[in-house]
C-alpha cells in the first residue's frame, strides 16, 4: 500500500470530522424535532382533554321541577340549555338566552320557558326518561355536559340549595368554585 501524502492525510481527517459533523447534527436535530413532537402532541392532548373552563353539573328534582346548577366562572354567561333523552339520543328541549342574572349565571330551571328568551314548546315529560344528558351551552369558548341517572337524583338527600353530581352532593357555590377560572379567583 503506497504511503499517504500530507496533502491527502489532511484531506482524509478533514473528511473524517466532517462526517462526524454532519452525522452529529443529524442525531442533534433528530432528538429535537421528536422532543418538540412530543411537546406538541402533549399540549394538544392537555388542551382538548381539559376545556379552558371545566365545570360540573348539579341537578335538583322538587316535585315537577327539574334544575340544574352549572359551576362557572364569574365572568361566564349561560347561552343555551339542551336537555337530551341519553337512550334515544333525541333532544327533549332547549332554552336559549336566560333572561335572569341566576340563570345566566347557570342556575337553569328546565321546562321553564318564562325563564329564557326562546325556548322549545315541548313540555317536561310526564314520566322523565331513565336518563338525561344536560348540555350548556357558555359561548364560544366552551361548554359543560353531564348525563344524569335520573333514580340516583330522585334518591339523593338534597339540602335546600344543593344538588346532585356524579362527585356527590354540592352546593351552588362549591360547583363555582370547581373551575379553574384562569386566576380570576372563584367565589
Amino acid at each position: 500500500m503506497p504511503a499517504l501524502r500530507a496533502a491527502e492525510l489532511r484531506e482524509h481527517a478533514v473528511r473524517g470530522r466532517e462526517r462526524t459533523i454532519v452525522v452529529t447534527a443529524l442525531a442533534v436535530s433528530s432528538v429535537v424535532v421528536v422532543l418538540m413532537a412530543l411537546g406538541f402532541w402533549m399540549f394538544f392532548i392537555n388542551v382538548l382533554s381539559d376545556p379552558v373552563s371545566p365545570g360540573i353539573v348539579g341537578m335538583r328534582i322538587d316535585g315537577d321541577a327539574v334544575t340544574v346548577k352549572a359551576g362557572q366562572c364569574p365572568q361566564d354567561r349561560v347561552r343555551r340549555v339542551e336537555v337530551w333523552d341519553s337512550d334515544t339520543e333525541r333532544l327533549i328541549w332547549r332554552g336559549d338566552g336566560p333572561l335572569t342574572e341566576e340563570g345566566r349565571s347557570g342556575l337553569l330551571p328546565l321546562w321553564d320557558a318564562k325563564a329564557y328568551g326562546t325556548a322549545s314548546a315541548a313540555a317536561r315529560p310526564s314520566e322523565l326518561p331513565k336518563t338525561l344528558d344536560v348540555s350548556i351551552d357558555h359561548g364560544p369558548e366552551y361548554g359543560v355536559e353531564e348525563v344524569f341517572d335520573i333514580a340516583k337524583v330522585r334518591a339523593a338527600d338534597l339540602p335546600p340549595g344543593s344538588y346532585w353530581t356524579r362527585d356527590g352532593v354540592r352546593t351552588a357555590r362549591q360547583l363555582d368554585g370547581i373551575p379553574y377560572c384562569g386566576g380570576s379567583g372563584a367565589p
